[in-house]
């Protein structure tokens, strides 16, 4: 655990050798990682944190602050005390604040691997207009059906990613635990909104980037992340067959070869 000036920030590491930071997306906390880094941490140390409000990070963003500093600042705490050029790994929401870190605050990083971030903001800024108001209205719905009272409107999101009946499909312990964080959700979808990099921006982020991208997963998704690998310079971008958003889940042992593969080219180089 870190102690830090606006609350708490998780902190757990394992193993030993090369630096792995994992950063988890939405509704989830450090341990989402566990059938991942585990493995891992076999041969590097890995360090692994929540984001704002998830697991023992406290909330601290506020309606009409500057969220993304602030998830910002718990990253930049968690690679302070990592005290080492770290590879960052980084789901869905998080690997769009680890990313906003790279390109903002310029970490000792050695690599990025990106598990579809959330880079909407590409959709409307390169002219795929449909696309961009899909991914808006879908929030839109959510968010007012939420503020309506609506106790199930987080199925707007999940089923969003995962396809229609995702959320019914859900044991109710976990769909009682995606209700209960989406205040904390619908304050990711503002910050993550709330980030527009200028083009430039993008190019700043020199270290080898891996993005990878579930074939099942929503076109917008899929278009968004071609979009960022292509104003990234040393970035590509790999389709995962059969997977969606939720691929560390359901695809975690594939995504353990791919990023321990990714990050032993790092290296190699």
């Amino acid at each position: 655990m870190i102690t830090h000036a606006k609350g708490t920030v998780e902190y757990q590491e394992n193993g030993a050798g090369v630096s792995l930071v994992f950063v988890p997306g939405s509704f989830s906390t450090g341990t989402s990682w566990r059938n991942i880094s585990t493995p891992l941490s076999e041969h590097y140390r890995t360090i692994t944190t929540s984001l704002s409000g998830y697991g023992k990070t406290q909330e601290r963003r506020i309606q009409g602050g500057i969220h993304m500093q602030d998830e910002m600042d718990v990253l930049e705490a968690v690679l302070a005390q990592a005290n080492a050029p770290v590879h960052l790994v980084a789901h869905s929401f998080g690997a769009w604040v680890a990313l906003s870190l790279a390109m903002h605050r310029k970490p000792d990083l050695l690599s990025l691997t990106l598990l579809e971030p959330t880079a909407f903001n590409l959709l409307t800024s390169d002219g795929e207009t449909a696309l961009s108001e899909q991914v808006r209205a879908m929030k839109d719905s959510y968010v007012t059906a939420w503020r309506s009272g609506d106790q199930q409107a987080v199925r707007h999101v999940i089923d969003f990613y995962g396809g229609v009946g995702t959320f019914d499909a859900y044991p109710p312990a976990v769909q009682d635990k995606v209700i209960a964080q989406t205040p904390t959700n619908v304050l990711d979808w503002d910050s993550g909104y709330a980030e527009v990099p200028a083009r430039q921006d993008f190019g700043t982020v020199t270290v080898p980037t891996l993005v990878i991208c579930g074939n099942s997963s929503h076109l917008a998704m899929q278009r968004c992340n071609q979009l960022l690998v292509n104003r990234l310079p040393q970035a590509q971008l790999m389709a995962l067959d059969g997977a969606n958003h939720f691929m560390i889940v359901t695809h975690a042992e594939e995504l353990t070869q791919r990023i321990n593969q990714h990050i032993r080219a790092v290296q190699n180089h």
